[in-house]
């Protein structure tokens, strides 16, 4: 990287996600956005008027670049991304990492312990609520169970299945928690209202014998996104929109977790050997976005590796493609009325 007092930015696509980033890097002390590459010629026209941020080819922006953040279509990620890491330019990836496995791969082999450096956008990662969940909770669960709801936009994610828009958001955390291979993974969904898969439901198992039972739909009347961890000292649930999170303990029984069971309305009996202690926790209201942007800045400025690595990006992106595949394989078994893509 070359020396300068800012780290230099270079966004590549500025939709409505890439407007965050952009909006996000420019509140970021010690970087500067140098310029922005969209083929869209409105934006090329808007962007430098409403942010002072020049518009740049391809080249031009990887050349001038320290970070190269891509924030395009999936289809594009593998193309720009090879030619940032070509060039010793350490590159931010927008989830899913690429369309394949083997792009990924290849984008794993050009990045290295030392740079440049590769990361994937899993952005629930340094969501505040579960940053202090990790720090007050030793998560080692026999069973999770997540729910992960969106409202239908024609104009956003329906290039991809629901399974790659918002599920792999899941499917990081939950690979970030359980340290043990996959072994079996059962899936069904269906697309409603585009053509790919709009919902999906789909149980993992490991070989240490925890199992996930995972839910996503884009064609939810309403926003969710929670997630819950059980285990025998206890459970977790952890509301990643809300920024909140429950507590409960398993304990001795005891006058307080009497309390605590009354409170959450559990009618455990006195002279039962084991109680709840309950405890809520609220996670000052944070950009997750910012904290992710800044974090990788701070990893390429310092020399050392990022918090999510591109091996993160590619064990997720293994597991998505597998689901998916799942979904596919079941539905033919089952049906010929629809058809996947």
């Amino acid at each position: 990287m070359k020396t300068k007092d800012k780290i230099q930015i270079g966004l590549f696509g500025v939709g409505k996600f890439g407007t965050w980033h952009l909006e996000n890097w420019l509140a970021i002390p010690d970087v500067e956005v140098i310029g922005f590459c969209d083929i869209d010629p409105e934006k090329q026209e808007k962007i430098p008027l409403k942010y002072g941020i020049p518009s740049c080819s391809h080249d031009e922006l990887i050349d001038r670049c320290d970070i190269a953040d891509i924030v395009v279509p999936t289809i594009f990620h593998y193309e720009i991304a090879k030619k940032a890491l070509l060039a010793g330019k350490h590159a931010f990836v927008e989830k899913p990492f690429t369309e394949t496995l083997k792009q990924a791969e290849e984008l794993l082999s050009l990045s290295g312990e030392k740079g440049p450096f590769l990361t994937v956008g899993f952005i629930e990662r340094f969501n505040p609520i579960y940053q202090k969940v990790l720090s007050q909770f030793s998560l080692s669960p026999l069973f999770i169970e997540s729910h992960r709801l969106g409202q239908f936009n024609p104009v956003r994610g329906t290039d991809v299945p629901v399974v790659m828009e918002l599920l792999i958001h899941d499917i990081d955390i939950l690979l970030h928690v359980v340290k043990s291979p996959v072994q079996n993974i059962h899936a069904s969904g269906s697309p409603v209202l585009s053509t790919k898969t709009d919902i999906v439901n789909a149980r993992i198992e490991f070989e240490n014998g925890t199992a996930a039972n995972l839910t996503s739909s884009r064609i939810s009347p309403k926003k969710m996104r929670k997630m819950r961890f059980f285990q025998p000292n206890g459970f977790v649930s952890v509301d990643f929109m809300n920024q909140s999170a429950d507590i409960y303990r398993i304990e001795a029984p005891s006058s307080q977790n009497q309390i605590d069971s009354e409170r959450i309305m559990v009618n455990i009996p006195e002279d039962f050997d084991k109680g709840f202690r309950y405890i809520r926790l609220e996670a000052e209201k944070g950009n997750a976005l910012r904290a992710e942007l800044s974090e990788f800045a701070r990893s390429c400025r310092e020399t050392s590796p990022p918090m999510v690595s591109g091996y993160d990006g590619y064990r997720a992106l293994e597991l998505a493609i597998q689901i998916q595949n799942a979904v596919v394989d079941h539905h033919k078994k089952y049906s010929e009325i629809f058809k996947y893509d």
